[in-house]
């Protein structure tokens, strides 16, 4: 029985050094927080799995914050300011709450946008947040930031909590913008 039970555990061992403690070491333009701070797997998005179709038009809502928008589009109130700056004018890396919602917002939004891959998409979607150019809001009913570069008709919404929540080109530009 001694055996037995020395076996299994040094199978368990052996297993567990391969699969979760083996030096897994990308080259650093490859490397994401995503990789050292979710241990969760989630596809990779590759752009062949994404069709487009020539009847196919982009949609303009994200999940939550449109939705919450739409729901209390009445008494929401909004503030248009220049976007905040950090206390000493620093970079700010923002990320989705998941890497697969990275992926999925990537699949809908950052193909078509012409990023080569999700972490791509991800940093110009901090890029956003970041330029003293964009036009910021805060929701008052939920507390998200939105932002806007009318330049490059790019939109980016961030939770209250610091997440990025959807980034992506409004059909109807700054408009859309402005409803929010």
């Amino acid at each position: 029985m001694k055996k037995v039970i020395l076996c299994l555990l040094t199978v368990l061992t052996v297993i567990f050094g391969l699969t979760a403690c083996g030096a897994r070491s990308l080259p650093p333009e490859e490397e994401s927080m995503y990789d050292l701070i979710i241990t969760e797997e989630s596809s990779t998005a590759e752009s062949s799995t994404a069709e487009t179709t020539g009847s196919s038009a982009p949609t303009e809502e994200s999940s939550a914050a449109e939705t919450t928008a739409e729901k209390s589009k009445k008494s929401a109130t909004t503030t248009t300011t220049a976007a905040p700056e950090s206390s000493q004018g620093e970079y700010v890396e923002y990320w989705f709450r998941t890497k697969n919602l990275r992926d999925q917002h990537y699949e809908k939004h950052g193909i078509e946008m012409g990023f080569d891959n999700a972490d791509d998409y991800r940093k110009a979607a901090s890029d956003v947040v970041n330029d003293p150019a964009a036009l910021h809001k805060t929701e008052k009913e939920d507390g998200d930031d939105v932002y806007y570069i009318e330049e490059t008709n790019e939109f980016v919404v961030v939770s209250k909590d610091g997440y990025l929540r959807t980034y992506f080109n409004p059909a109807r530009g700054k408009d859309y913008f402005d409803k929010q």
